[in-house]
């Protein structure tokens, strides 16, 4: 009995040993309760370095994202000029298709003459250049050769 008496005794120390540190860490912070929901902070967020506090530097945007410029080769698989934007289909020789937007400012050439997107047909082989805008996903023509060969590598 003597023994079980010594035993609760450093039980009990022990634990206020241990609550103590907690109670005075909860009192540092606003009384919040641990494991359960807290009241939002009402002043801005800030950070202690020193003994000084100072504010939470706001979040940075992430840089507005550039359109890039691609050559692409290979053949004319469709011609939709009537959608709006007009559309071309290009596949490469491995199989891979591109629709990409051909607006009126595109450049559109046979060798040194112009011509229009209605010359364009399905089989002719192009190289398009186009600007390809990460942030959409889309692809917008910027000059059409018809009928040259691909570059190397392409």
């Amino acid at each position: 009995m003597v023994r079980l008496k010594w035993v609760i005794g450093i039980v009990v120390v022990c634990l206020g040993a241990l609550t103590a540190p907690v109670l005075a860490q909860e009192k540092e912070h606003g009384g919040q309760e641990h494991g359960g929901a807290t009241a939002a902070p009402s002043a801005p967020a800030t950070e202690e370095h020193g003994g000084q506090t100072t504010p939470t530097p706001a979040p940075v945007a992430p840089p507005a994202l550039k359109p890039i410029t691609i050559t692409f080769s290979g053949e004319v698989s469709a011609v939709n000029a009537t959608d709006n934007p007009p559309m071309i289909t290009v596949t490469d020789r491995y199989g891979v298709k591109k629709e990409i937007s051909v607006p009126a400012e595109a450049k559109i050439t046979a060798g040194t003459a112009s011509k229009a997107l209605l010359d364009l047909k399905a089989g002719d082989k192009v190289t398009v250049e186009y600007t390809y805008d990460v942030a959409t996903g889309k692809r917008t023509a910027q000059n059409i050769s018809i009928g040259e060969a691909a570059p190397a590598g392409t």
